[in-house]
Order: structure tokens, then C-alpha cells, then sequence
């Protein structure tokens, strides 16, 4: 019986696993972080960025094929389909405007720097390290660089111990992830926030919170001022 049970909690941990990452993909799709025929990075790289086995990338993949919101072909990358295959809508319109989301941001994510330099585990602070130079390797592979920016920033969320603040950033970023999208959109913009990251987390993993706190105001802000000028301030889309 206690082997069963055992079994039973493990097949739930694997199949809540499976649907967390199979969710979180399907936000940046819905959302516009992904955009229609990106091509995901294959199993083995996708599953070093998510910090999970290619088992669960495999089966994530397969939940958002069944959404219709990719398109897997054997021997290929996965590719994300346009809106009209999809068989799944966004839950929650955005429900900002650009200033409302960006202002959310500044006051909790530099707080979040801060709180992560103070507190994050010697894992966390590697893993920062290791998705930001993830993105570094990925400048050329937009759907890449986009899946380890959203994992590095919410591995910092996490880092800091504060689970509530975490959960409310995790809002404000799925509300401003199209509008970082045409942010990076512009040239050199990618390669710019990757060595924001860079900074951020080199100041986390040196435990300085005013460092990191400052890193992550300047990334914010240089974001925001290249989100605003390509909406001309309009609500979040």
C-alpha cells in the first residue's frame, strides 16, 4: 500500500510539473511573448532552460499541441501557431494601461532584486547565472531568449522568499509580455537585456542588494522607454 501510495504521489507530482511548464508556455503564446511560427527550442534545450526533464518538456509540448497552440512535426522543432488553430482563448484579457503595468513592475521587481541578493540559496543564485548566459547563447533565437528571460525573472521572483510578492510579479509580467516583446523587437534590444540579466544576476550571486536593485531599475526603465515609444502609451494589448 505504501509503495502505491508512493507511485500515486509521484505520477501527481510529474503530471503537475508537466501542466505548470505546459501553462506557462501557453501564456507567452497567448500573451504575444511567442508569436506565431517561433520555433521552440528542441527537448534537451528547453528542458536545461525549465530546470526539468525532457520527460516533462515532452508531455508539456504534447498538452500545448492538443491546445492547438504548437504544431509538432517529427524530426523538427515545435512551431507556435496563429490564434485561429487555437482551441484554448486567454482566460484574463490584459486589464492595464502600459503605465499602470510598468509603475507595478518598478515598485515590486526592484524590491524583488533586492529581497533575492539578501536571500536567494547558493542554487538560485547559480541558476540566475546560468539563464542569463543561456540568453547570451540564444541571441539569435528569439524563442529561446524569450523562454530563459521569463524563466530568469521568475526564478528571481522566487529568490527572494516571499511567495506572495512573487505570485503578484508573476501578474504584472503575464500583463507586460507583449509589450516587452516589441520592446526587444528593435535592434540590439535583445542583446542589451541580456546584459542587463547579466548584471542582475552577477549582483545577486555577489549578494549586493543595492547593486542588484539598481541593475534591475535600469533594466526596467530602458525596457519601459522602449515599450512606450513603440505603443505610443496605449493600454497593454
Amino acid at each position: 500500500m505504501r509503495d502505491d501510495l508512493a507511485l500515486l504521489q509521484s505520477a501527481v507530482s510529474r503530471r503537475t510539473v508537466r501542466e505548470q511548464i505546459a501553462d506557462r508556455l501557453a501564456g507567452m503564446i497567448m500573451s504575444g511573448l511567442l508569436r506565431p511560427d517561433d520555433e521552440l527550442p528542441g527537448e534537451r534545450e528547453l528542458a536545461a532552460q525549465l530546470d526539468v526533464s525532457r520527460e516533462t518538456v515532452r508531455g508539456a509540448i504534447q498538452t500545448l499541441a492538443a491546445r492547438g497552440l504548437v504544431e509538432v512535426a517529427q524530426g523538427a522543432r515545435s512551431r507556435v501557431l496563429p490564434a485561429a488553430s487555437w482551441f484554448t482563448r486567454p482566460a484574463v484579457a490584459a486589464r492595464y494601461s502600459f503605465d499602470e503595468v510598468h509603475g507595478a513592475r518598478l515598485l515590486l521587481e526592484v524590491a524583488a532584486a533586492r529581497d533575492a541578493a539578501r536571500n536567494a540559496s547558493a542554487a538560485a543564485r547559480a541558476r540566475l547565472l546560468e539563464l542569463a548566459a543561456a540568453q547570451g547563447r540564444a541571441l539569435d533565437d528569439p524563442a529561446a531568449f524569450h523562454i530563459a528571460g521569463a524563466e530568469f525573472h521568475a526564478t528571481l521572483q522566487r529568490a527572494g522568499g516571499n511567495r506572495l510578492l512573487a505570485a503578484l510579479l508573476a501578474e504584472a509580467y503575464g500583463q507586460s509580455a507583449a509589450l516587452s516583446h516589441q520592446a526587444l523587437a528593435a535592434p540590439g534590444a535583445m542583446r542589451r537585456s541580456w546584459l542587463d540579466h547579466r548584471h542582475i544576476a552577477t549582483a545577486v550571486a555577489a549578494r549586493d542588494p543595492e547593486a542588484a536593485a539598481q541593475a534591475m531599475r535600469r533594466h526596467l526603465e530602458r525596457i519601459g522607454r522602449a515599450a512606450k515609444r513603440g505603443i505610443g502609451g496605449r493600454t497593454a494589448a
